[in-house]
């Protein structure tokens, strides 16, 4: 009787045993998974920072489990609806640091699989760097991005300065808060002879050194005006008066004909005839005695939103001789 008894528990204790081996070889291997990871700022802290995560945001798991749970992982997968979600907050010793870095491990306990499946990661693939950046206000003075043309001039923005929230590590670098590039108009809209009053909103840039901002007001009214547009002027023979005082007792005289004639360049507005510009060499402004001169400067009448387009000139040599009669100022006309 007895041997009768050890031999059924000897048969149950082996049927068992095969059970647990056969169930061990029952199992379904899933390699190498990227499970996304969710990394968000505790709530406390949300509006004090911002969360830069400086690796990938997520990580290779492998799954080990029976054939039934393993298809029950496949569905979540395939859904989406398997990720590991943590939450980063800065150390209260840490607080008043412009940025913090910290590295987020991701451990088996962290994913929610189905009963019966086993995660594993591997150990030097679990961490994923993040960096959180303070968050300040500055008001800062907004520049017009690109630069404008040489024709554009008297240019203002309303309002001139803007309130910028972002990191404390970027606003305190920076000297202004440029706009988003502004379309100048194209010259065939424009009249060449005349200014154009050009205005018209830019919105501001929204991120600086590569980190989001956020400028209070996002955009600013532009006010500029388009000067007409100029050209080079070349006059070849612009001749060379004497400006005299009153009974002035000597006669000037250039050594030749050619020495009383200049060219000049000069910088002006499209015109349909090229300006009218008087030259002529001061003689009012100190005593002068019989004698050569040369290498003075010449003067110049310009007509108006010109300007000389080369170096100031200088005279060619000139002769200053007695004269018996008294010698009148001689007026220069107007151009």
């Amino acid at each position: 009787m007895i041997d009768r008894l050890i031999s059924a528990v000897v048969a149950l204790t082996l049927g068992i045993l095969v059970w647990l081996y056969a169930r061990s070889r029952d199992q379904e291997l899933l390699d190498n998974v990227p499970i996304p990871v969710e990394i968000s700022l505790a709530s406390g802290q949300v509006d004090q920072y911002l969360l830069d995560i400086t690796g990938p945001s997520q990580v290779p798991v492998s799954f080990r489990g029976p054939p039934s749970r393993i298809r029950e992982l496949r569905g979540l997968l395939q859904r989406g609806e398997l990720t590991v979600t943590i939450t980063v907050a800065v150390p209260e010793d840490r607080l008043n640091e412009s940025r913090y870095s910290d590295t987020v491990r991701i451990d088996p306990a962290d994913l929610h699989v189905p009963p019966g499946v086993a995660p594993t990661i591997v150990e030097v693939r679990n961490r994923i760097p993040v960096t959180l950046h303070r968050l300040v206000e500055r008001r800062l003075p907004v520049r017009l991005d690109p630069a404008p043309p040489e024709r554009v001039s008297r240019i203002t923005l309303e309002p001139a300065t803007v309130r910028v929230r972002g990191p404390q590590d970027v606003l305190d670098r920076v000297r202004s808060v440029p706009t988003q590039p502004f379309l100048f108009p194209p010259s065939h809209e424009l009249n060449p002879a005349q200014e154009v009053p050009v205005a018209g909103p830019v919105p501001l840039v929204r991120e600086m050194d590569g980190r989001p901002v956020r400028p209070v007001p996002d955009s600013v009214t532009v006010h500029l005006i388009v000067q007409p547009e100029q050209r080079l002027y070349e006059l070849p023979d612009v001749p060379i008066r004497f400006l005299c005082p009153a009974n002035f007792p000597l006669k000037p005289q250039f050594v030749s004909e050619a020495a009383g004639k200049m060219k000049l360049k000069i910088l002006g507005p499209v015109l349909a005839e090229p300006p009218a510009v008087v030259a002529y060499i001061d003689l009012t402004g100190r005593k002068w005695v019989a004698g050569l001169y040369g290498d003075e400067p010449i003067r110049l009448q310009l007509p108006k939103d010109t300007q000389l387009g080369q170096n100031p000139p200088r005279s060619a040599p000139f002769r200053l001789m007695p004269t018996a009669e008294p010698r009148t100022r001689d007026p220069l006309p107007v151009p």
